[in-house]
């Protein structure tokens, strides 16, 4: 069956005029402007022929903007022609909207379709994240207390509710700025030691051998296992049949230390091994989602690196640090990020929202020092990873720019 083809439809009479009017108001705009910039460009470049040292940037920022008007006028003529003769389409607003979206350049194109692609997460953000987040936040200064017909009466305190967190309330004795201290040194003891165990393993999965794709799927499974019931298993009745080997463990691992106190292996350092060891457990059950990440990214690295490495004479250790560590930079940012909010997920922080300072449940009816304890969660997570990204973003490379 052949394809009906429309007859297009013309403008004409009022319509025809009155966007003729149009055209000549904008060909005239456009006119004024192209002739300001051609004089600022001829001015500029005389400038820059008698002193060299002048900035070409400028001169280039008018090139590209005289091109710019000159499309614009160029389009606005033809227009005008299409008038004269008759044959200028008549559109809907849909087809006026794409003729619209033709006319501008392929950076203006590319810009409104980033903000369409971007626009439901960005609504998304709004509603589940900012919004909660600015509730949060007004809650955290005021003192809720529940009144009698349902719903909350609000006292504006202030830093009361923080104050509070940091002077009365207390976790097994310890307070939240103890306790907030102590996750931040977990996570900067987890996060080397997490990163570097889970490239190692992603290295070794990304080589060709039987069973790799089980092997992948057993470092996995911690992530998606209900970690309640590892812990359960552990405490039970099952977990009692390891104690005496634990306590081997511990006196092997007291041992070590000692013996690296006595080579002289700096006190500092021999706390981070053996904390590191006593980790293991740990180490191994955050590093799933990150071996996944390193394996992706290792895979996506041009193959033809690798080939042009071989034929220049590069061993395999020269192409793993000039080649592999570079291109997978981006992801070790990645992995930072999610290694850094998982670990302050599992802290101890967490447990001030259902403790209070007598070991029991805290009560429901304090969603003011709840607000509280979320705020300075999300601002302890927040500072880690600026400060992450300020030491890591001049040696990340990205290989398309």
């Amino acid at each position: 069956m052949s394809k009906r083809i429309k007859t297009p439809i013309y403008l004409s009479g009022p319509q025809s005029e009155q966007l003729q009017k149009k055209l000549l108001l904008k060909q005239q705009k456009i006119q004024s402007q192209l002739d300001d910039v051609t004089d600022r460009y001829v001015s500029s470049v005389k400038k820059r022929q008698e002193n060299p040292k002048l900035r070409m940037a400028p001169v280039f920022a008018l090139s590209r903007k005289m091109a710019n008007l000159e499309l614009q006028l160029q389009r606005v003529n033809l227009g005008l022609l299409r008038l004269s003769e008759g044959k200028y389409p008549k559109r809907n607003w849909w087809e006026e909207i794409k003729f619209r979206f033709s006319q501008l350049s392929y950076q203006k194109q590319k810009v409104i379709f980033g903000l369409l692609f971007l626009l439901p997460w960005f609504i998304g953000f709004c509603v589940f994240f900012a919004y909660p987040l600015g509730t949060s936040l007004w809650w955290s200064l005021n003192k809720m207390t529940v009144v009698s017909g349902g719903g909350y009466s609000f006292e504006f305190v202030g830093f009361g509710n923080y104050r509070d967190l940091f002077v009365s309330e207390t976790l097994a004795g310890a307070t939240i700025s103890e306790v907030l201290t102590s996750s931040i040194i977990n996570i900067l003891i987890n996060l080397p030691t997490i990163l570097i165990f889970s490239l190692f393993i992603a290295v070794l999965l990304n080589t060709k051998f039987k069973g790799h794709q089980l092997v992948k799927a057993i470092f996995f499974i911690p992530v998606v296992y209900n970690m309640t019931v590892i812990n359960n298993t552990l405490t039970g009745t099952f977990g009692r049949l390891f104690d005496s080997d634990l306590d081997q463990s511990l006196a092997l691992s007291t041992q070590f230390s000692n013996f690296l106190m006595q080579v002289g292996v700096g006190s500092g350092l021999v706390t981070f091994l053996t904390d590191a060891v006593g980790r293991i457990f740990t180490i191994v059950n955050m590093s799933g989602i990150q071996i996944l990440i390193f394996i992706a990214a290792l895979q996506s690295i041009p193959v033809h690196l690798y080939e042009a490495a071989k034929v220049e004479g590069a061993t395999k250790y020269e192409m793993f640090w000039k080649i592999t560590i570079p291109m997978i930079s981006p992801m070790v940012l990645t992995a930072a990020v999610y290694t850094i909010v998982d670990s302050f997920a599992t802290s101890e922080i967490i447990r001030f929202m259902t403790v209070n300072s007598q070991g029991t449940t805290m009560s429901v009816n304090q969603p003011g020092l709840y607000s509280a304890i979320s705020v300075i969660y999300f601002l302890a997570n927040a500072l880690i990873i600026a400060l992450m990204f300020l030491a890591l973003r001049k040696q990340v490379f990205y290989y398309d720019k």
